[in-house]
């Protein structure tokens, strides 16, 4: 009999999950809970969330809680889940939301934890030059993805990885895991595993904020401006002052045949190199204020740079 399945989540990872688990005919979802249509665009216009139009098109109740209890509590009471599926849904869960289900409260989270406990755990590992992440399917609990651990899988870091390009990895790895080891969990088939408190590590949406994205070529080395352009994509974007312009930098690569001080820049073959406080960076693609996404070749096209700050 197909486990009664109450999903919360509110991205596109969530979507992927949510799709996973629906098209397993080992789980029934009753409902999915996500976050409210919020106003997007200059226009504000309020329009549905993709994980909520996936949801009409294949009949699946929809409900918001909005971080309010009592929300919670008639969620309960309306669907009944036998277990409850949290990928990125955005909201502190109550306890006894967690704790009502037959077969509990299970998330995805994507890091090795109790490492990269948090909001950011996949930018942080790139920028930490990390050489493996991956997934940790985790029982929840009242504190932040601190609960017992049901299985882990590791993922290896490339050397070009993007938050984007990783990202898009665990996701996929994600599908093909998480519905065995929700099976063996439901049929008692797996011991859980006690987080080691001691090596537990946290990461905050504010450690990607927008300040933090800017590179700062006298302090950061080379590698470190590769690895913040990496892992600042596609939000806040790695950033800098050329010009006196504030440019929003998406691409760059590690030169070894230029040496240049730091903030030294040159431009010669059309190549936009700048000296850092350890080896030469080269920019690939940038994005000057008010200005299109462009490549070094069509930015440096009758464009001197005066200065880097």
């Amino acid at each position: 009999m197909a486990i009664k399945t109450l999903f919360l989540g509110s991205n596109h990872e969530a979507l992927e999950t949510l799709k996973t688990l629906n098209e397993n005919p080992d789980f029934e979802i009753v409902a999915v809970i996500t976050q409210p249509d919020k106003p997007t665009g200059r226009r504000k216009e309020i329009i549905e969330t993709d994980i909520k139009k996936y949801c009409k098109g294949k009949n699946i109740t929809v409900y918001h809680t909005e971080n309010k209890i009592e929300r919670y509590e008639e969620a309960l009471e309306i669907f009944k889940p036998e277990l409850n599926v949290c990928k990125s849904f955005g909201e502190i869960i109550p306890e006894f939301f967690l704790d009502f289900p037959k077969y509990k409260s299970i998330n995805i989270h994507f890091s090795l934890l109790p490492k990269y406990r948090g909001a950011v755990p996949i930018q942080m590992a790139i920028l930490n030059d990390e050489k493996n992440t991956g997934i940790s399917i985790v029982k929840m609990d009242k504190n932040l993805d601190a609960g017992n651990i049901l299985a882990q899988f590791k993922e290896e870091i490339k050397k070009d990885d993007t938050n984007i390009t990783l990202r898009k990895r665990l996701v996929e790895k994600t599908t093909l895991v998480l519905p065995n080891v929700l099976i063996k969990w439901v049929n008692g088939n797996i011991q859980e595993q006690v987080q080691d408190e001691s090596k537990a590590t946290y990461c905050y949406k504010e450690d990607i904020s927008k300040e933090r994205a800017k590179i700062d070529f006298k302090k950061h080395t080379a590698e470190k401006v590769d690895r913040m352009v990496r892992a600042f994509v596609p939000w806040p974007i790695a950033w800098t002052i050329i010009n006196g312009k504030k440019t929003k930098i998406f691409d760059v690569k590690i030169n070894e045949d230029k040496i240049l001080k730091p903030k030294e820049s040159s431009t010669e073959d059309l190549k936009l190199l700048i000296g850092t406080k350890k080896g030469t960076i080269e920019i690939l693609k940038l994005q000057m204020e008010s200005k299109k996404v462009m490549d070094t070749k069509e930015f440096l096209n009758g464009i001197a740079v005066a200065s880097i700050q």
